[in-house]
């Protein structure tokens, strides 16, 4: 697939601003984080995504992916275990830990890592599953000056009704 010359108010806009310096590919929503969200929002989120879809349904994409919660740390800063489940083997180590003659690398291709490289940790995710639609977590959708003492639904619906 050969890519269009990119108009770059397009690409370099709120989106590319979004995800500041990260080398992110995607965006990972979890669901249950989404459901928790008043209905009026999650609608209009849903009719985003529909236009999404329509407007790119010429494009190939992948049918699904596997999503892995866990949290990045430095090969310097890990763990033997952790080093393994992150798929890296370490040599050279002393009982101090790290030195001048420790060498990383990674297990799946061997190529040589340094200590101040990143390696992912798969861990459990500290959001509950969304069991069929049956969890939620309040949102903090709004507060201020005004809120004080009332339940801040009904702060955002009295603003919206003046």
């Amino acid at each position: 697939m050969s890519e269009n010359p990119r108009p770059s108010d397009v690409t370099d806009g709120p989106i590319h601003t979004w995800f500041s310096l990260s080398y992110s590919n995607y965006l990972v929503l979890h669901r249950t984080l989404l459901q928790s969200m008043p209905a009026e929002w999650q609608t209009q989120f849903v009719a985003l995504l529909g236009e999404l879809d329509t407007a790119f349904e010429h494009v190939p994409q992948a049918g699904q992916y596997e999503v892995t919660p866990g949290q990045r740390m430095t090969l310097n800063d890990m763990t033997d275990s952790q080093l393994y489940t992150a798929g890296v083997t370490v040599e050279g180590d002393s009982e101090d830990g790290p030195g001048p003659e420790t060498r990383y690398h990674r297990i799946s291709d061997g190529a040589e890592m340094h200590g101040s490289e990143y390696g992912f940790i798969p861990s459990a995710d500290p959001v509950p599953h969304y069991n069929r639609g049956r969890t939620y977590i309040a949102p903090n959708l709004h507060s201020c000056d005004n809120c004080d003492g009332v339940d801040p639904q009904t702060c955002l619906t009295a603003t919206k009704e003046s």
